[in-house]
């Protein structure tokens, strides 16, 4: 009887000790809410949220061909875009395809659609549809941009 005391308790130990491991969130389920928590911030004008998912030493090549190196840099980019042209816009990201690299590193594909924007006459223009190539370092339990690289496509050549 002993002996069946001792190999339940010990069969419960070992799962409680486990739990963690199997509660623990898949990389791309962490990357998808770090990505909403991004589109959020940005929907807000949040600077200092959206400053705060990148890495302290990220880079971030926006669609225009500017690089912003560091956070505090790329805080003061997105700043200078929200108070000026992207003021007042809206973008939406899906995330196209994330992998694991290795456990502390990911990389996640996406496409955005940025509306709302408007020319320097105050008119509304187009939609802006892109594409980023964003790689994610984990840093204790978060998500990190470490790099960003976005871009727009240029139109396709009509056929005849």
């Amino acid at each position: 009887m002993t002996t069946i005391v001792r190999a339940t308790f010990l069969a419960g130990l070992a799962l409680t000790l486990a739990a963690p491991a199997f509660s623990q969130e898949s990389p791309e389920d962490a990357i998808r809410k770090r990505v909403k928590q991004y589109e959020a911030a940005y929907n807000a004008g949040d600077v200092e949220a959206m400053a705060a998912i990148y890495a302290i030493d990220a880079t971030h090549t926006y669609a225009i061909g500017l690089t912003h190196r560091g956070r505090l840099e790329i805080a003061e980019g997105l700043k200078a875009q929200l108070a000026g042209p992207q003021k007042g816009a809206h973008m939406t990201v899906t995330p196209l395809h994330i992998r694991s690299l290795s456990p502390d590193v990911a990389v996640e594909e996406a496409s955005f659609v940025i509306s709302g924007l408007k020319d320097a006459g105050g008119a509304e223009v187009p939609p802006v549809n892109g594409l980023c190539l964003v790689v994610y370092q984990k840093q204790g339990e978060q998500w990190f941009i470490a790099a960003a690289q976005c871009m727009v496509p240029p139109p396709m050549p009509e056929t005849k």
